[in-house]
């Protein structure tokens, strides 16, 4: 497997005559085909919100504090799942209530009205996690029409979350989200060929170590070679052909340790804020890999500019930092 990649060489001059050089890197996702775009810009700074202030003011009447939550959600229509609340640990699944699938479902992930991103526990995140599959093979058993999920963690309000309370969401239904289908049917039509394309990507990362940031138990951490978003993308990626719903406890275990690991890498980077998303088929487990994605999230000071622009119209992406530079600082973090 290549990891492709084309740059550009620009020279531009100031009005003094002097050139100014710059260059852009386009770069092809390894699977899907996907151009991602590494651009040479000054990072300006980046404008972190006040997380503990915002906690202070929203916590009286959050609706997923336990004091709201016994009366403030609603139940879920469907017999299977009528059994409520739904916990495991900390973990509460309830019912979505604007829902964008046939089955939607929120898990708030803990007690706390607020936890910063560099404090997430094994067992927290491993709860939250476990629900989701309880919720998944009742939804898989029940209803056979069901072909797809979708798990994805918005945390803060940069990420697009509209409640500070952490919590997953989670869907399943007939059709996979764009960027779940691309991968899945990626992996599908290399399996046809004889080819675990997964296996291979893996492989190659190990072998050029540039993104290869090691492993935590069946789980690879890999910087993403051409990211989704504006600064860069964690990989876990499952050694193993295999699905979300039938992970065994100990992958499980890992992978909750792996996501830690990254949320606390993230932090140490500069950000309070970040999206992760988890892909997966939801039955055929003998044709994809599991992958979690995780990427920061933030807003360009001092006017609060968003770091998703046109790119999500075109659907094509901008990175300001190297993938390989921030790897060569993800191997460092671990090895101190």
């Amino acid at each position: 497997m290549k990891f492709q990649r084309h740059r550009e060489e620009i020279v531009l001059f100031d009005a003094a005559g002097k050139p100014l050089e710059s260059w852009v890197e386009i770069r092809v996702h390894p699977v899907t085909g996907e151009t991602s775009r590494i651009i040479h810009v000054p990072l300006k700074k980046v404008t972190l919100p006040d997380l503990k202030g915002m906690a202070a003011k929203t916590r009286e009447g959050c609706p997923f504090c336990p004091e709201q939550l016994s009366h403030a959600t609603p139940r879920f229509r469907e017999p299977f799942l009528r059994e409520w609340p739904m916990k495991q640990g900390e973990s509460v699944l309830i019912p979505n209530r604007f829902p964008y699938d046939r089955y939607c479902a929120l898990i708030i992930l803990t007690e706390d009205h607020y936890v910063p991103l560099d404090a997430w526990d094994v067992q927290r995140i491993m709860d939250g996690l476990s629900i989701a599959q309880e919720f998944l093979r009742r939804v898989m058993d029940h209803d056979t029409s069901t072909q797809s999920f979708s798990l994805n963690w918005n945390f803060a309000p940069h990420s697009g979350s509209s409640i500070l309370h952490p919590h997953l969401q989670l869907s399943a239904g007939s059709f996979a989200t764009n960027r779940a289908r691309r991968l899945l049917d990626a992996s599908y039509l290399g399996m046809l060929k004889g080819r675990d394309i997964i296996a291979e990507w893996i492989e190659a990362e190990q072998t050029e170590g540039a993104r290869w940031c090691g492993q935590i138990g069946l789980w690879h951490i890999i910087l993403a070679f051409a990211p989704r978003g504006r600064f860069f993308e964690i990989n876990l990626i499952h050694e193993s052909l295999g699905s979300f719903p039938a992970l065994e406890e100990e992958d499980l275990e890992t992978l909750a340790k792996g996501v830690r690991n990254a949320l606390n890498f993230v932090t140490a980077m500069g950000f309070v804020s970040m999206n992760l998303s988890l892909f997966s088929p939801l039955r055929n487990e003998g044709t994809f890999h599991p992958i979690v994605s995780i990427s920061p999230r933030a807003c360009i000071g001092p006017f609060q500019i968003s770091d998703i622009s046109f790119q999500m119209l075109i659907d094509e992406f901008f990175a300001l930092f190297l993938p390989e530079e921030v790897a060569r600082r993800f191997q460092n973090s671990l090895a101190s």
